[in-house]
């Protein structure tokens, strides 16, 4: 067998695993437990047109971290009020070399904010840790509870949110709205299937 065909049989196992969509996967067990009991098809917009039809229902959002402001709070712990530009996302995630990546829709249903509570992970972490954890940006699964509606801006009360760097997420690949509606692609689209 020649080197370039052992070569090839070594790598082919890997391009199928590694490049591979699949459904979103929660980094935590925590996060699983939320990801398992919200509802992921309720948006912004349903929110404000009847804030009262969703009380105590928890919902998974995606959204673009805009600003952070950590205070130390009286239980010891940071708040960190964090205001988020909602995006579409279909929960789903690439797999390829670089790990995870999720691709969310340059479009969304606007603002919400919610008050992370985070405990520090070291005694020495101090509140600009915090809006660091927080940066503009970041992309952030977000779930919790619509408790209301303030000059259009959902607010949420915070259950779990998982921060994503810059780099492990794109808005420039696919641009689609809520559930069920068309997906065009941005840039190259995919080739067509081979008849």
């Amino acid at each position: 067998m020649n080197r370039f065909t052992a070569l090839a049989l070594a790598v082919l196992p890997c391009l199928f695993s590694c490049s591979s969509n699949g459904i979103y996967r929660p980094a935590s067990k925590p996060e699983r437990l939320e990801y398992a009991r919200d509802i992921l098809d309720v948006y912004p917009g349903d929110i404000r047109r009847n804030p009262d039809l969703y009380t105590n229902i928890g919902v998974g959002w995606a959204g673009v971290i805009q600003s952070a402001r950590a205070t130390n709070g009286p239980d010891g712990l940071i708040h960190a009020v964090t205001t988020f530009e909602q995006r579409y996302f279909d929960w789903e995630q690439d797999s390829h070399w670089g790990g995870a990546r999720l691709s969310v829709s340059p479009r969304g249903e606007g603002l919400f904010r919610t008050e992370i509570v985070l405990r520090r992970a070291a005694p020495d972490a101090d509140l600009a840790s915090a809006e660091q954890f927080a940066s503009p940006g970041s992309l952030a699964i977000v779930y919790g509870v619509p408790e209301a509606v303030e000059d259009g801006v959902v607010i949420l009360k915070y259950r779990y949110l998982r921060v994503i760097p810059p780099d492990q997420y794109s808005i420039s690949r696919f641009d689609y709205g809520r559930f069920g509606e068309p997906v065009r692609y941005l840039g190259n689209p995919p080739p067509a299937p081979k008849p």
